[in-house]
């Protein structure tokens, strides 16, 4: 194999797929890209064998043929050389020759036979879903993924169709989080299924914001591909049964509250400076009209703040882990921000709020009890 690839290209690919390389695997191969180069294209692959990722790029290839080279080793030195053509060539079974300028490199290459397939996904027939909806869906969404790798089946984020619109859902147990997409669904097929989390992160770096950009996606039983102009990337889905998450989102709650978002978002940033890892908690109170904030935390100090907000009850105080609501406020896209509860020990739900509470995005925390 022989190409010839401007080096900012050729390094762009690589940076594309390279993130799905674990460097810790068990398997020499899995540190490595496969390049496979034929016609005037260079086909990119790198996997850890849950997830893969295929990336094209344009180039001149002179010999075609296919190597493995390790993906950080040529990401670092990429970075490194001149602005300008890179020649790659395989030299025998197990030398990759690099120049660039003056500058000539060569580097270890396993043999591609023993590199994993990538299973195509040509006998099904895909559903075309517009990126800007996915990407808003997951990003509102996939901080609230599970990491505990004992509840597997929460170690992802669950994409359920439904007649009126398409949901992502995800929860680690003291929290949940619900997007729904009320646009029509572009499919008649009912979907369940949990894509795991290093998927969706790698998705929310693919997926653009642009409305005119749509993504391909390819569903089985057990497997997703999602398919884009010059990217590739398939997963293994998570086994299991998601929990019911509708039973999750209360369905009593006599307290609701409007607070402003900005200003409610810069107190819990200054409530979250306040705590430290043992003591992740702020106390809020909620009287006629008025909202304090506080926080003792031992070895830190003390914080106290008071907001004004539409509320007419009674007064009562519920405290939350103050990380958990400023991911959920970080997603709202409106002026003031709805909060329902019941009491000091039952869940919170966070709303956006217009002129009325929004259920396109519904947020559920959990209290700490003190």
């Amino acid at each position: 194999m022989k190409i010839i690839i401007p080096k900012q290209e050729l390094l762009s690919a690589v940076n594309t797929v390279k993130s799905i390389v674990s460097q810790k695997s068990a398997l020499p191969i899995l540190s490595h890209i496969l390049m496979e180069a034929e016609k005037d294209t260079l086909k990119l692959t790198a996997t850890d064998l849950k997830v893969s990722i295929e990336c094209t790029v344009d180039c001149t290839v002179e010999v075609s043929g296919a190597l493995t080279v390790s993906s950080q080793r040529l990401s670092m030195i990429l970075g490194e050389l001149p602005d300008a053509d890179v020649i790659m060539e395989l030299r025998d079974t197990s030398i990759v020759e690099l120049s660039c300028g003056l500058v000539e490199t060569k580097l270890f290459s396993i043999s591609p036979d023993e590199y994993p397939p990538v299973r195509d996904f040509d006998d099904i027939e895909p559903i075309v879903f517009n990126q800007s909806v996915l990407k808003k869906l997951f990003q509102r969404t996939s901080f609230a993924i599970c990491t505990d790798q004992s509840r597997y089946n929460l170690t992802g984020l669950l994409l359920e169709t439904r007649s009126n619109g398409l949901r992502v859902v995800a929860t680690d147990g003291r929290r949940m989080s619900l997007a729904m997409s009320n646009e029509d669904t572009p499919t008649e097929r009912e979907i369940k299924v949990i894509i795991p989390s290093k998927m969706i992160h790698e998705l929310e770096s693919l997926l653009e914001d642009n409305s005119e950009k749509t993504v391909r996606v390819y569903l089985d039983e057990n497997q997703a591909s999602f398919l884009f102009d010059r990217v590739r990337i398939v997963t293994a889905l998570i086994e299991g049964n998601f929990p019911n998450y509708e039973a999750v989102i209360p369905k009593k709650h006599d307290k609701e509250v409007i607070v402003d978002l900005d200003r409610f978002t810069k107190s819990m940033r200054r409530a979250y400076a306040m705590t430290n890892d043992k003591f992740r908690n702020v106390k809020l109170t909620f009287s006629d009209g008025l909202l304090k904030l506080s926080v003792k935390t031992p070895e830190v100090g003390e914080y106290e703040e008071e907001l004004p907000i539409s509320y007419e009850n009674d007064t009562f105080d519920i405290s939350f882990n103050p990380l958990f609501v400023l991911d959920v406020l970080r997603y709202m896209d409106s002026d003031n921000v709805c909060i329902q509860l019941k009491d000091g020990s039952s869940p919170g739900v966070f709303k956006p709020y217009t002129e009325a509470p929004l259920d396109t995005y519904i947020n559920v925390v959990m209290p700490i009890r003190s």
